[in-house]
């Protein structure tokens, strides 16, 4: 039997190893540059401090560590992707068409950065039109101070079901990690900055991308500007499919008033689930409306 010790070293160096990823180190720096600038910039000198210190900030910075740190990957989307791919090589293996295969590195960027972009703009208009979507994608509506971290607020199921509707386009272009991995760090940057409250439009290029005065309307808690700004990177989605809108005001206020998701982690982690669970006894204990008479 190994010695605790050696076991614990060797822990230790796993972890360490995962860390030193260039994807979670280019992707890390990313988030805490648009958080600290975001904040001094949204609050001002002296006070910026005291809001990243707020527990909705402390919630975020756990969602950030549980993927920046490839928990999630640990856990969920790693074995998940191994399955998948191990059912595409036994079953499916004309889905690995490399369709991009041989073009030069923008050329693969932007093309794949548009076709993500677009299935994730579908499958976020879907998450606000099911209710049983709505119950995971609700936990990243919550936040009310709204910061570069919150771009993290999102739960596992929510992740897991955008990764899932990725995973075939993903197949049929065929990224290779040296398009796939400046894109994460770049999609991490300009996620987070899109989520600092901030009034920027970005000008001209903001008829292009999601800018944080584009994206702030979506989080607004006046319901129907739920049903705006559907965009994750690219804006023109929403203006060509008619969910563009918002003014240049800030919103009166964030988040979701009256919903129960609960403050913390661990207990958001768990809402979606007894939401449903709640849904679905409500519908056992309510009688069924009388036949009409014939």
């Amino acid at each position: 039997m190994d010695h605790p010790l050696a076991a614990a070293l060797a822990f230790v160096s796993k972890v360490a190893s995962v860390l030193a990823r260039p994807q979670v180190v280019g992707s890390a720096v990313a988030a805490l540059l648009v958080l600290v600038v975001g904040a001094r910039l949204r609050f001002g000198r002296g006070v910026w401090t005291a809001r990243l210190a707020s527990p909705a900030v402390r919630t975020d910075g756990a969602y950030a560590v549980f993927y920046l740190a490839g928990i999630y990957a640990f856990l969920i989307s790693g074995p998940t992707y191994r399955l998948l791919d191990a059912l595409v090589t036994a079953h499916a293996p004309f889905l690995r068409l490399g369709l991009l295969r041989g073009l030069p590195f923008w050329s693969q960027f932007f093309v794949a950065s548009l076709v993500m972009d677009l299935v994730l703009y579908w499958t976020h208009r879907a998450m606000h039109r099911l209710p049983w979507l709505w119950a995971f994608h609700s936990v990243h509506h919550s936040q009310r101070e709204m910061n570069g971290l919150a771009n993290f607020r999102f739960h596992a199921g929510d992740v897991f079901l955008r990764g899932l509707a990725q995973f075939v386009p993903g197949l049929l272009l065929g990224v290779p990690v040296w398009v796939w991995l400046p894109s994460v760090w770049i999609q991490v940057a300009l996620d987070c900055l899109a989520h600092t409250g901030l009034g920027w439009g970005y000008g001209p290029l903001g008829r292009v991308l999601v800018s944080p005065g584009f994206h702030r309307v979506h989080h607004s808690a006046e319901p129907g500007h739920r049903d705006l700004n559907f965009g994750m990177t690219y804006s023109f989605w929403d203006r060509a499919f008619g969910t563009a809108g918002g003014g240049p005001a800030e919103p009166a206020g964030y988040g979701l008033p009256g919903a129960p998701v609960p403050p913390s982690f661990l207990r958001q982690l768990a809402y979606p689930f007894a939401s449903l669970a709640h849904v679905d006894s409500q519908r056992a204990i309510t009688p069924a409306p009388p036949e009409a008479a014939s």
